[in-house]
């Protein structure tokens, strides 16, 4: 189906050329060996093996990567090659990643956040893979995490959206509906917190870690208020009293004692941690905690409830992220790297892996979602699909999808600054100022 890349062994070729041509200058052939020598025909030499250099993200659900490393070794097998298959955190991708590219040795291939991925565009190190996305039914929400400034530098992998886990039974004990705005969570929060008995109302991160469930809320936050970090010519916009109004509104959950303290320096697992525990009753979060809610803790389970993201007064703003492959143009396996990436969405491996992880995943290409796993009513994911036909992918929204606006991401400068607010006890005001001047800076604005 695919043309597959062969290592043709020079120095057997020449051999063989050599024992059919050989003369001994006086234009006879050259002599048969002696029917009794014990002499053995040399083996003609094979040469190293052509080598393929993949690294993955660390998954919290341990199911993803075991698969993944089997694909990647199966494909090493099929293909004759020499397959590495690294898993990297990816609190530690991008650093381990640049240190690779200063000593000129990149991986082939990494799976990453769309954001991570994105902000080695603008340096000139990945491949265009315009080819595979026009080979593959990709849904148009998958595609729109994949691309930069209108081009393809890298594939979407898999679609992520979060969605918020509620203690039903702490809601029903006060006869609280579920809320549907920002503001009803907060007014209910103020009545199901309870800090003396270790419970807080919702668990929401604060620290700046390197991955996105803490910068995802704040962003969201912004523009379900009305702001905007940047407007669609990536003029700065964020200094704005909608922005103001957004970060003040997140802070007063620190303020107010409705989220732990310790939560300003949680990283992505944190509030995972935190409702597994018991301890919160509000969280945003992918469905990994509800696969892992049904193995570890399946009475809390029955007391959970996921619901679509909450909005804000200026309504709901469904902005996803997703994972992404990027192939890196000065890896020395590259060839391999498309094949690979070319090959994964075979559908019944793909299907599995998708539904392994138990929904933390969404489907990147069309047709896999008439499924059991996707239609089976006690799958609670499944709620959150109507969000995919509307996902737009920046955080930065309506700005462009461009590398400075992942490396924002990356950055969690949005985060930064309601921390500052909340840590450092700044000015809400001069905190957004200095929002603004970091982001002047970074986009080269004066």
């Amino acid at each position: 189906m695919k043309r597959i890349g062969t290592s043709l062994t020079a120095l057997a070729l020449t051999g063989a050329l050599l024992a059919g041509c050989s003369s001994s200058g006086s234009g006879q052939a050259p002599s048969a060996p002696a029917q009794n020598s014990d002499a053995k025909p040399a083996a003609a030499p094979s040469g190293p093996k052509e080598k393929f250099v993949f690294w993955d993200k660390g998954e919290y659900v341990e199911a993803y990567n075991k698969m993944m490393k089997e694909r990647a070794e199966k494909f090493g097998k099929d293909n004759n090659i020499d397959v590495e298959y690294v898993v990297v955190s990816q609190n530690d991708l991008k650093s381990k990643l640049l240190a690779a590219i200063e000593a000129k040795n990149p991986p082939d291939l990494i799976v990453a956040n769309d954001p991570v991925a994105k902000q080695f565009v603008a340096s000139d190190q990945l491949v265009d893979t315009s080819d595979i996305i026009n080979k593959i039914d990709f849904s148009d929400g998958a595609k729109n995490i994949a691309v930069t400034s209108d081009k393809y530098f890298m594939v979407p992998h898999s679609l992520q959206l979060s969605g918020a886990f509620l203690r039903k039974d702490v809601w029903d004990k006060h006869n609280l509906p579920i809320p549907k705005t920002w503001d009803e969570l907060y007014q209910q929060a103020k009545i199901v917190n309870d800090p003396k008995n270790g419970f807080y109302a919702t668990g929401f991160p604060l620290g700046a870690s390197g991955g996105n469930d803490a910068e995802g809320m704040v962003r969201t936050v912004i523009r379900e208020f009305g702001g905007s970090i940047v407007d669609k010519d990536n003029n700065i916009t964020v200094n704005s009293k909608e922005t103001l109004e957004a970060l003040k509104f997140i802070a007063k959950f620190w303020q107010e004692g409705l989220t732990p303290p310790a939560s300003v320096t949680w990283d992505d697992n944190g509030n995972n941690k935190a409702y597994l525990a018991g301890t919160v009753g509000f969280v945003i979060n992918s469905a990994s905690i509800y696969d892992s809610l049904l193995k570890d803790n399946p009475e809390l389970e029955k007391k959970t409830v996921m619901v679509p993201l909450i909005g804000g007064p200026k309504g709901e703003s469904f902005v996803g992220s997703g994972n992404v492959f990027a192939i890196f143009k000065n890896g020395k396996g590259t060839k391999w790297a498309k094949k690979f990436v070319t090959e994964f969405y075979e559908k019944d491996f793909y299907n599995n892996l998708i539904e392994q992880i138990g929904g933390k995943y969404v489907p990147a290409i069309n047709g896999v979602l008439d499924t059991p796993f996707w239609k089976n009513p006690n799958n609670k994911s499944a709620g959150w699909l109507s969000m995919i036909k509307s996902i737009k992918g920046a955080g930065n929204y309506p700005g462009p999808e461009d590398d400075l606006g992942s490396k924002a991401q990356t950055m969690q400068l949005a985060t930064k600054a309601v921390a500052r607010i909340v840590v450092e006890k700044m000015d809400p005001q001069k905190s957004l100022d200095q929002l603004e001047q970091e982001l002047k800076q970074l986009y080269g604005k004066k």
